[in-house]
């Protein structure tokens, strides 16, 4: 998949390319891990209502998920929920989620890095986040 025509121009992938990218997604995956939590608290069988985790700079589009399809893509560092059009070049689609508009892409190369240094998740498992 490509960026749609209303996107490019738009994205975070300037500067330093893929990594720029990928540490804005790294900010929403950390938001949503947040809205996670607190929906944990109020009902862990509702539907998640979460942030698009993609590169556009712009974006604040919302996407849902089950808490298990979350907990499928939180598996791995280097995937993130993103809306189907708003894919970008450095990355690869992994799953389609049905009926959402929604998909799971993976980063690769210099993105892939950032996403997994800078996973929130093994950061609190090793004792150094928050």
């Amino acid at each position: 998949m490509s960026v749609p025509q209303h996107a490019k121009g738009a994205t975070a992938v300037d500067g330093d390319g893929a990594a720029s990218g990928a540490r804005r997604q790294v900010l929403f995956r950390d938001l949503n891990e947040e809205i996670r939590q607190i929906a944990d608290t109020l009902d862990a069988d509702a539907t998640l209502e979460l942030c698009c985790e993609c590169e556009l700079g712009d974006c604040m589009a919302r996407l849902s998920v089950s808490h298990e399809q979350y907990e499928v893509v939180r598996r791995f560092p280097t995937r993130f929920l993103v809306l189907a059009d708003h894919v970008s070049p450095e990355e690869r689609v992994v799953e389609v989620l049905s009926g959402s508009g929604s998909v799971v892409v993976e980063k690769v190369g210099a993105g892939a890095q950032t996403a997994i240094l800078a996973d929130s998740r093994k950061r609190r498992a090793s004792g150094n986040g928050a």
